[in-house]
């Protein structure tokens, strides 16, 4: 299956053939590859040549290595989340804010929120409002860490909806990224009442299947937590300078 290696790049190379084997189908999730000893001697590569590519593709989360009698490599289907740590890795120093994490959302979330209001199933709706009223009581009780994560899953609920894997990890990365700022920002509790106040018309909006006021609802939400967060964070970075 695997090719020869007779280059100085040769762990790069050994991922690329794995990885490519893996995106073309030839090898499935959970499907065991060959043993080390087999795999070293189609690449022609040393022990720690070869276990260096694999630990590679492991954090890659394209293979499992298992341990034990049963053990060795392991096709893995790679989760949102694995995928999402890798583009927050290579976002870290690209100085990602508030507003540009809006312009995304302004762009998306009313267009999902729009897709929602003809295609949300009756099951859905019940969970949306489930969310809202969880947010009502841990307000009350002044458990704002509570209400800040019911208030993503709010978002992703509406966009599972759209059935379109490429917008629903789009957006849950969005959320992850401003779920992270969010946390060095500290907004009060007024912020989330604001919150909890459009997710409710949000929620109406779709409860009645209109979509232009689903639309519109998620686009005054998503404006409005720019224009709370996004001075809170230019205010945060000025402090840090000055450290």
């Amino acid at each position: 299956m695997f090719k020869s290696i007779t280059s100085s790049k040769a762990p790069q190379k050994i991922i690329n053939q794995i990885r490519n084997a893996i995106l073309k189908g030839e090898i499935g999730p959970g499907q065991k590859l060959y043993s080390e000893k087999k795999l070293m001697e189609e690449f022609a590569v040393s022990k720690s040549t070869l276990r260096e590519a694999l630990r590679t593709l492991e954090v890659m989360g394209l293979i499992e290595i298992k341990k034990g009698a049963k053990g060795g490599v392991f096709v893995s289907e790679v989760d949102m989340k694995t995928t999402q740590q890798s583009l927050v890795n290579f976002l870290y120093f690209k100085n990602v804010s508030v507003y540009h994490l809006s312009e995304i959302r302004k762009v998306l979330e009313p267009y999902v929120a729009k897709i929602a209001a003809d295609a949300i199933r009756p099951e859905k709706l019940m969970a949306l409002k489930d969310i809202n009223d969880r947010c009502t009581q841990a307000l009350e009780q002044g458990d704002t860490e509570k209400v800040e994560k019911d208030i993503i899953r709010f978002h992703r609920v509406i966009a599972n909806c759209s059935e379109n894997p490429i917008l629903v990890f789009i957006l849950a990365f969005v959320e992850d990224l401003l779920e992270d700022i969010k946390k060095q920002l500290r907004p009060d509790n007024d912020f989330f009442q604001s919150v909890l106040a459009a997710h409710i018309r949000i929620y109406d909006a779709l409860a009645e299947g209109d979509a232009e006021k689903a639309f519109s609802e998620m686009y005054k939400d998503v404006s409005r937590v720019e224009a709370f967060l996004a001075p809170m964070q230019e205010t945060f970075i000025r402090q840090l300078e000055k450290i």
